[in-house]
């Protein structure tokens, strides 16, 4: 019997959820998802890139690196920079004619290594992470320079162009290379140096890479047409209600109000009930029943009283 009573309480509340909770509102500056297509042409280039990366560090550092290619998403530069260490190794490579670079991302203890290995070091365990002396910076250059050439070997045409090394920069907080909101394109990666593992990242503007996208017919859109996506926002659920002419009373009327008061409504007995949707009028209807249940019939519509 317990059981009953419960699963009663729980459906009845489901039915009286507000809208608002049954239906949570859309947040329009979050960046689109990226289309099946798109992010399929994405995984096939950064794969491609994990291989010439991994090739080059373990040609340059003597030491076997592998990098593993995770996922690749489209989020805005704050949600990116957000996830990074407060400390790290963020390069950015320019492209000509445009103000958004892309950006290759590792951790700095991972760098040093690369460092200590390429000066002739032994060493396999990550270091204690701190920024780049101008001699190490200067080899961390010459690696990057050879890694740019690998992404742009890799996306080939989804880019704007060969990036070129720009800049280190430590503090992601701090390096606004785009706007907080705008939309980039991160390709995440775990990386394997010997026996000790450290991540890096890929961030591209995505402003860039998905016109590109389009241009070569993976463009997260194009497997939608017109007709679908007005069937979309005719499937939009709203509420409607049928609403009385309003009728005006002072506060005080209102707190001596009690059962058995009889209230005279502004609304005549023949007008017909205004039906809304949220707080838009769409016609006009007559309550009615059938059964059990309470029903209005339409008499007229928003289009037709215009």
């Amino acid at each position: 019997m317990s059981t009953t009573a419960e699963s009663t309480v729980v459906s009845a509340h489901t039915v009286l959820e507000p809208a608002s909770v049954r239906h949570p509102a859309y947040d329009f500056g979050r960046p689109a998802q990226l289309g099946r297509e798109s992010t399929r042409h994405l995984e096939a280039a950064f794969e491609s890139f994990a291989r010439l990366w991994s090739s080059q560090l373990t040609d340059k550092i003597r030491v076997r690196a592998h990098l593993a290619f995770d996922r690749v998403e489209l989020i805005s530069y704050e949600e990116y920079s957000d996830t990074l260490p407060s400390t790290t190794a963020m390069v950015a490579g320019s492209f000509v004619d445009r103000d958004e670079p892309c950006v290759v991302q590792f951790g700095l203890d991972g760098a040093l290594l690369w460092v200590v290995q390429m000066m002739g070091g032994r060493s396999t365990a990550l270091p204690e992470p701190r920024t780049f002396t101008p001699i190490e910076l200067a080899l961390v250059r010459n690696l990057m320079e050879g890694t740019f050439e690998h992404l742009h070997a890799s996306l080939d045409a989804l880019l704007p162009g060969a990036p070129r090394f720009s800049a280190v920069h430590y503090n992601p907080q701090y390096l606004q290379v785009v706007a907080a909101t705008a939309a980039v394109i991160v390709a995440r990666f775990t990386m394997r140096l010997g026996d000790s593992e450290t991540s890096a990242t890929v961030m591209l503007p995505a402003s860039a890479v998905v016109d590109r996208l389009a241009a070569t017919g993976s463009d997260a859109d194009s497997g939608h047409s017109a007709g679908q996506t007005l069937e979309q926002v005719r499937s939009t659920p709203l509420e409607i209600t049928l609403r009385l002419a309003p009728l005006t009373i002072g506060a005080g009327e209102i707190l001596d109000l009690a059962p058995g008061d009889l209230l005279r409504l502004p609304h005549p007995e023949t007008r017909p009930y205004e039906l809304v949707a949220g707080q838009t009028p769409i016609g006009l209807a007559t309550p009615g029943s059938r059964g059990s249940r309470l029903t209005c019939m339409i008499t007229s519509t928003s289009e037709e009283t215009h």
